[in-house]
């Protein structure tokens, strides 16, 4: 594939598990792809910028090193996200913030930060990694829920502040991926066979998630193919929200 030849993306995240998985299928599509990370990736073909994306000081750098190297920017990808699990009770107002300010502070900085860039490019793309949290909720995920549900009503008004520039916003709703943090969860249970069955039968499609899932979503969103959908959050969560429980039927 050579869609995004000669275009350059930046992701935020992109140095590790879902960030690393869209990054690596921009690559393979033939963009410059540039981390916006605390950490490198062990890819040496993407290009790391160290980046704090709650820091204003940090994201305008970010933008600044991405003007001044490669003169154009052609999508962002809001990838970065931290989770917590803290009863509301028991929560702290510096953990709360910590996620605000990663989740939905970070989206904020770049977005706004990105926007000289992206007008520039005559068909800039945004595309936010919001969650299947910011239209249901598991226990225990608060604040990851409540900043979802932000990134997702951010999309909305990007779309339609930056739509006259030519530049589109969308947000991708995951439902479970099979990453090292949904891994070390699972490790937690006794009986893991049960819980892997109990949770592949959630979703209709028979399986989990996947980074390479949402990795294709990103690139469809940010590409030509998707030129006339801007405001969306699309879910990609194997059918999950689709599901409606219903008790057991017996034999």
């Amino acid at each position: 594939m050579t869609e995004f030849k000669d275009k350059v993306v930046i992701i935020t995240g992109g140095s590790q598990n879902i960030g690393l998985a869209i990054a690596e299928k921009f690559l393979a599509a033939g963009a410059t792809v540039v981390s916006a990370d605390l950490k490198p990736p062990e890819n040496k073909k993407i290009i790391f910028i160290k980046t704090d994306i709650a820091s204003e000081g940090d994201v305008h750098v970010l933008m600044e090193t991405v003007r001044d190297e490669f003169g154009r920017l052609d999508a962002l990808i809001n990838n970065a996200g931290i989770c917590v699990e803290i009863p509301i009770k028991d929560m702290t107002i510096s953990q709360w913030d910590r996620v605000m300010n990663i989740n939905v502070r970070g989206v904020f900085l770049t977005t706004k930060f990105a926007f000289d860039l992206l007008k520039k490019s005559g068909s800039g793309a945004i595309v936010n990694i919001s969650s299947i949290e910011a239209l249901g909720a598991n226990p225990l995920h608060s604040v990851y829920a409540a900043s979802k549900g932000a990134v997702s009503s951010f999309t909305h008004n990007t779309a339609l502040e930056y739509g006259p520039h030519g530049i589109r916003c969308n947000a991708i709703a995951p439902g479970w991926i099979n990453t090292p943090f949904n891994e070390q969860l699972l490790t937690q249970y006794r009986d893991r066979d049960k819980v892997d069955a109990e949770i592949k039968a959630l979703h209709p499609v028979g399986r989990l998630g996947q980074p390479q899932d949402i990795a294709d979503v990103a690139l469809f969103l940010a590409g030509p193919a998707s030129a006339f959908i801007s405001g969306q959050t699309i879910v990609a969560d194997g059918g999950r929200l689709a599901k409606l429980p219903l008790p057991s039927m017996g034999g």
